[in-house]
């Protein structure tokens, strides 16, 4: 198989609406310059690999990890080396993606010897990220589960190495203990703290990237798996597991390092669903953002990609063959047949609504209703992206920490008053 890199001028508008009480839609020029106005962007297509004797994961996924790891080229290219999902030998999905893995961790441990901090660091948190790769999309294959603890170990060996160094915390929860990765900005004591999670397929340790910008904002991040995934897949995720950040959210109100009083939630996907049922039900952030979350007719979507079919059966703990039960056991997700979405004061909580235009997993109806059920809501809808804006997410994320630091001044003001 070859590849062929084709640059193609790509352009999508961007749009977003904002609706706030008293209510009023407004459509954006520009995310950069204000809420009222419209900019056209225009980027290049990353290299297209020629179509694949069968595709194993989808093309965002492909795009999405270039930009993680900074490398399109490698993450093409062994990609192109996978012949069957299925194995351990070369060919295989766990073999190739961990024998690059392989290569960064070694050299992770060489940069280290040497004094380079800064270099031993990235190297060990590219290699996090292969590995991370070879357990997509649910440790379910053989040699997965040995990939994950791999990458869960080299994400903890990269952050020996932050600034200040990854903070592992031991959480109690329903008999057992879970564990939270900490994340610091420098310089800031006790700084406002962001619990963080991603979806049924990426876990604690796949999120450095995507935090950053918070992190340079002034928050502390905790990143902790959802239940049914990552460390935590012993528990089946429900359409209640959101009392699992309620626990977190107690847990850490005391934590030493943070400032309990103020705490927010950012759930991305099937997080992003528990992030609008916790502006609902949980009344103890001073902000949510609900990012690519489905609240209603996205869990009515039966034509799923396959990789996501596979995580979420391995979620919710049924056989992924089992089609007609885990569909209907998804249709339990749904915020308006629980009677949770019920009005314009359905929402409790400061909340920002994410996501592209041309999702199908948590589509433009799920985030007007969304944001039709509160009071304090924004809507921010990227135009010609898919499922968790993976085109734009370099621009917005940095968007959506001010967004939340603004939320927390006006917490801080209402706390003095």
């Amino acid at each position: 198989m070859a590849t062929t890199n084709v640059q193609k001028p790509h352009c999508a508008y961007y749009y977003a609406t904002t609706l706030n009480s008293p209510r009023h839609t407004m459509y954006l020029k520009s995310l950069f310059l204000s809420l009222f106005s419209l900019v056209l962007l225009c980027t290049a297509a990353l290299p297209v690999a020629e179509a694949a004797e069968e595709e194993f994961v989808e093309e965002r996924r492909l795009r999405l990890w270039s930009a993680q790891t900074g490398n399109p080229d490698l993450i093409r290219s062994t990609y192109l080396r996978v012949h069957r999902m299925e194995g351990t030998e070369p060919g295989s999905w766990v073999y190739e993606w961990s024998s690059i893995g392989d290569y960064f961790a070694d050299r992770g441990e060489t940069l280290a010897g040497s004094g380079d901090g800064a270099g031993a660091r990235d190297a060990f948190l590219t290699a996090a990220k292969f590995y991370g790769i070879a357990r997509f999309p649910a440790k379910t294959l053989p040699g997965q589960s040995e990939a994950y603890q791999k990458h869960l170990k080299y994400y903890r060996r990269a952050g020996e190495f932050f600034d200040p160094p990854l903070v592992v915390v031991d959480i109690p929860f329903d008999g057992e203990t879970i564990q939270g990765y900490l994340h610091l900005p420098s310089g800031i004591d006790k700084p406002p703290l962001i619990l963080w999670n991603g979806g049924i397929d990426t876990w604690k340790g796949d999120v450095y990237n995507n935090i950053q910008p918070y992190i340079a904002a002034g928050f502390a991040v905790l990143s902790f798996d959802i239940l049914g995934t990552g460390e935590n897949s012993a528990w089946a995720a429900r359409a209640d597991s959101n009392h699992l950040h309620s626990t977190v959210l107690n847990f850490m109100r005391t934590h030493p390092m943070v400032d309990g009083r103020y705490i927010a939630h950012v759930g991305f996907s099937f997080s992003g669903y528990y992030a609008a049922r916790n502006a609902i039900t949980e009344p103890g952030f001073f902000a949510v953002i609900s990012a690519c979350g489905p609240v209603h007719d996205g869990w009515s979507v039966t034509n799923r990609a396959w990789e996501i079919q596979e995580a979420m059966s391995s979620a919710v703990h049924i056989d992924p063959e089992a089609t007609d039960a885990l569909d209907e056991n998804m249709l339990g997700f749904s915020l308006v047949r629980q009677g949770l979405l019920t009005g314009p004061d359905s929402l409790k909580t400061p909340t920002l609504i994410v996501n592209g235009d041309l999702d199908n997993l948590a589509p433009v109806s799920d985030l007007r209703l969304l944001a039709d059920s509160g009071r304090e809501t924004d809507l921010w809808i990227m135009g010609g992206d898919q499922h968790c804006f993976g085109q734009y997410r370099s621009v917005v994320m940095p968007k959506m920490a001010d967004w939340l630091m603004k939320k927390l001044e006006a917490a801080k003001t209402t706390a003095t008053d």
